[in-house]
C-alpha cells in the first residue's frame, strides 16, 4: 500500500475516534492525489475537515496563487467548494427525506429505513458522510400505495413504465431537488442467480423491525442483527461485482461495535459461512481493527485472514468499483461465481466481458427487463460500442477490465468464495 492509501486511513481512523490526526506531510502533489482519493470514496468532507488544520494540507491548498485565471481554479478553492457542495447537498437532502416519511406516515405507510440514514449518525460528525440515495424496505402488497403517495408528493419514477406491483426495486428522484429515494420490496435481486439466495435470510425482517429516531422523526429499521447481515451481504454483492469502499468497512464496524449487545454475531456468522463469505467479512472486520481502531466480533475475530488483498481492492475501487474496466471485469466475476453455484467450471475470458448474461446487461438495456430474448441484439450493440471506440479507449479498457477480473477472481480464491 502507497502513503497515500496509508494516509487516508490514518484519516479516517482519527475521523471516526474523533481524534486530531497526525499530519502525514506529504507534497503537494500527493496531497492533490489524497483528495482525489478521499472523493472517490465518498470521505472527502471527513478528510478535508481534519486536514485543513494540519501543516502540510494548508502547504499544499497554498500551492497556487490566489488569483487563478478563467481557465483554472486554486486547489483550494476547488476542495473548499466541493467539501460544502456535498454537505449542503447532504443537508437539504435529509431535511427533504425526513420531510417525506411525515408525509408517508399521514398516509399510513410505514416504510422500514435502510443504511445511509441509520450509518450516518454512528459517525462524530454525521453531516460529513455523505449518500447518493436514501433505501426504504417496504410491503410487497403496498408497492402501488407508496408508488402513488411518491408521485402525489412530487417525485418522479425514474423508469415511468416500471409496474410497482411486479418490480422488486423502484427508484425515484425529485426534481431541483437532492432526494434521490429506492423502494424495495426485497433486499436483493430475486432474478440474480448469484444474490438470489440472499433473500432467504431476510424472511420476517419487516415483522422484526424496530423504532428508530431519525433526529426527530420517529420511524423504524431493520432490527440490528437483520441490518448487520444487511450491511455484510450488500459489501459482499459489490465485492463480487467490481468491489466497494473504505466507507462501506467503516459503516459494518461502527455499527457492529454500536449495536454489539442486540446483534447475534454467531448467527450472523453462520449465515456468511453457508454463502462462502466468512473469511470475505472476517476481512472486512480485520481491516476495522488494524486500521481504524474498531472491535473485532466473535466469531469473526477467531478467522485467520489476510487482510492486505482486500484492503488493497478496496484502495482501488472507490465506492462502489464505478471505473469502467471494473465493471466490465464484473462480468468475469460474476460468471465465475454463477458458473460454481451451478457446478461450473468458469475461467476469467473476454467472452464473459463481451458476451454478459442477461441479469449483467439489464441495466444498460432495459429491454432486456420484459424481452430476454433479445439477448443477442444487446450483445450486437455492446460489441459494436467496442469496435467503434478501437483506437481509442476500447483495446486498453478491454485488457485492463480481463486483467482486473482475473485477479479479483483470485482474489474471491483467497477467501474461500471459489475454489481455486
Amino acid at each position: 500500500m502507497d502513503q497515500t492509501g496509508n494516509a487516508l486511513l490514518n484519516l479516517l481512523r482519527a475521523a471516526i475516534q474523533n481524534e486530531k490526526p497526525t499530519d502525514p506531510e506529504l507534497t503537494p502533489e500527493g496531497w492533490e492525489e489524497l483528495l482525489r482519493l478521499s472523493d472517490a470514496h465518498k470521505l472527502l468532507p471527513m478528510v478535508l475537515d481534519l486536514s485543513i488544520g494540519l501543516p502540510s494540507c494548508i502547504n499544499a491548498l497554498r500551492r497556487y496563487p490566489q488569483e487563478a485565471d478563467s481557465a483554472s481554479v486554486t486547489l483550494a478553492k476547488r476542495w473548499k467548494e466541493q467539501v460544502l457542495m456535498q454537505v449542503g447537498r447532504q443537508a437539504m437532502q435529509e431535511n427533504e427525506f425526513l420531510d417525506l416519511l411525515l408525509a408517508l406516515q399521514t398516509r399510513g405507510l410505514r416504510p422500514v429505513i435502510l443504511k445511509g440514514p441509520v450509518c450516518r449518525g454512528l459517525y462524530p460528525r454525521p453531516l460529513l458522510r455523505p449518500s447518493v440515495d436514501d433505501d426504504l424496505l417496504i410491503p410487497e402488497t403496498q408497492a402501488e400505495a407508496f408508488h402513488a403517495a411518491l408521485l402525489e408528493l412530487g417525485l418522479r419514477a425514474d423508469d415511468p413504465k416500471a409496474d410497482p406491483a411486479a418490480a422488486w426495486e423502484l427508484s425515484y428522484h425529485k426534481p431541483n431537488s437532492p432526494l434521490y429515494l429506492e423502494l424495495h420490496k426485497r433486499l436483493f435481486d430475486p432474478t440474480h442467480p448469484a444474490f438470489c439466495g440472499f433473500i432467504q435470510w431476510f424472511e420476517g425482517a419487516l415483522e422484526r423491525a424496530v423504532p428508530f429516531r431519525l433526529q426527530d422523526v420517529d420511524t423504524w429499521t431493520l432490527a440490528p442483527t437483520d441490518h448487520l447481515l444487511f450491511l455484510l451481504l450488500h459489501a459482499f454483492k459489490h465485492f463480487l461485482f467490481s468491489g466497494f469502499g473504505l466507507r462501506i468497512v467503516a459503516d459494518i464496524c461502527l455499527f457492529s461495535r454500536q449495536y454489539r449487545e442486540e446483534i447475534d454475531f454467531s448467527a450472523v456468522y453462520h449465515v456468511c459461512k453457508s454463502l462462502r463469505c466468512e473469511r470475505f467479512a472476517a476481512a472486512v472486520y480485520q481491516i476495522g481493527g488494524s486500521r481504524l481502531d474498531l472491535p473485532i466480533p466473535e466469531p469473526f475475530a477467531a478467522e485467520e485472514v489476510d487482510d492486505a488483498p482486500l484492503l488493497e481492492d478496496i484502495l482501488a475501487s472507490g465506492l462502489l468499483g464505478e471505473q469502467i474496466e471494473r465493471l466490465h471485469s464484473a462480468n468475469i466475476t460474476l460468471g465465475a461465481v454463477t458458473g460454481a453455484q451451478q457446478g461450473k467450471k468458469r475461467t476469467g475470458t473476454l467472452r464473459n466481458t463481451l458476451f454478459p448474461s442477461v441479469y449483467t446487461l439489464t441495466d444498460d438495456y432495459p429491454f432486456l427487463k420484459d424481452r430476454p430474448w433479445l439477448l443477442p441484439v444487446a450483445w450486437t450493440k455492446r460489441i459494436w460500442r467496442y469496435l467503434r471506440s478501437r483506437g481509442r479507449e476500447g483495446d486498453k479498457s478491454s485488457a485492463a477490465a480481463l486483467r482486473i477480473g482475473r485477479e479479483r477472481i483470485k482474489l474471491l480464491q483467497s477467501y474461500g468464495v471459489l475454489d481455486p
